[in-house]
Order: C-alpha cells, then structure tokens, then sequence
C-alpha cells in the first residue's frame, strides 16, 4: 500500500506533465480554448448563469476525475482527455444546434477546432500512437456524452409537454 503522498505525487506529476513546459503550455493553452469555445457553444442551451456553471464544474470535476484515474491506471501523464472531450462535446453541440451562435462565438468555436487540430497533429508527430489514440477516443466519448445529454433532455421536454396536456 502506498502512502498518501506517493498518490500526491502522482497527481502533481499528472497535471504538471512532470514539469514539461511545452507540454503544459500547450495542453493548458487547449484546456482554456475549450473551456471558451464550451462557454460559447454549451452556455446558450440553459435558463440561467447558475444551471450553466454547475454542469460546467460537474463535468470538469468528472473529467478531470476520469483523467487522474486513467493516468494512474496505464501510467501516463497528462489533462489533454479533458479538452479532447469538452471539445467533443461542443462540437457536437455546435453542429447539430437549431441556431447558430454569432460572429464571435464562431470565431471562438474555429478557433478551438484550429487549434484542436494542430494540437493533436504535434502530439501525433511527436509521441505515440497511443495518445493519439486516447485524444480521438476523448474525443468521441464527448461528443457521444453530447448525444446522450440532447437525448435525455429531449426526452425531458416531450414528458413534460404531455403533462401540460
């Protein structure tokens, strides 16, 4: 059994990327994109400011969770399933939206998938086929979460229209 500061550690190595600078420039630069281009994409589907921030910190708690957990697991290090998947999941959004956001959100949203995609192109370039494996993976486990969250408040609504029948 392991201490608690030996997990600690591991943490700290999980999400520093061991002190890389370039790897935490560039994953953190992309984790702040996508915390935008979600804002933009994901913000203008709830009632109100509080709905929006407590999903918004409910699924950053999971993700980064889920990243941590998997870290430990196959022992890698690293936050880039967490911007893989909320930009998976704001894609998803973006597209299949019945309004488009305006001129700036777009700026924002191509500005994300720009950077998604040469994101992903260096780490291809550069590691192994196993993250780029992991990224499109994320990446589809959120825009799939998407299609699943649409699902059930579609679902959510149709209930509560034939109530007020």
């Amino acid at each position: 059994m392991q201490s608690a500061e030996y997990y600690l550690d591991l943490v700290k190595a999980i999400l520093t990327y061991n002190g890389n600078e370039q790897d935490i420039q560039i994953n953190y630069g992309m984790l702040l994109l996508s915390i935008l281009c979600w804002c933009f994409t994901v913000l203008r589907v709830f009632n109100t400011i509080p709905d929006f921030c407590w999903f918004t910190f409910s699924c950053l708690y999971i993700l980064f969770g889920v990243q941590i957990g998997i870290c430990m697991f196959v022992q890698c290090i690293g936050i880039s399933g967490v911007w893989c998947a909320m930009v998976g999941f704001a894609y998803r959004m973006w597209v299949h939206s019945p309004s488009d956001p305006v001129l700036s959100n777009k700026l924002i949203v191509f500005a994300t998938f720009g950077s998604y995609l040469w994101a992903n192109f260096h780490y291809f370039k550069t590691e192994s086929n196993f993250t780029t494996i992991c990224h499109i993976v994320a990446t589809w486990l959120g825009y799939e979460a998407n299609n699943i969250w649409v699902k059930s408040h579609q679902q959510r609504d149709e209930r509560q229209r034939e109530k007020t029948k």
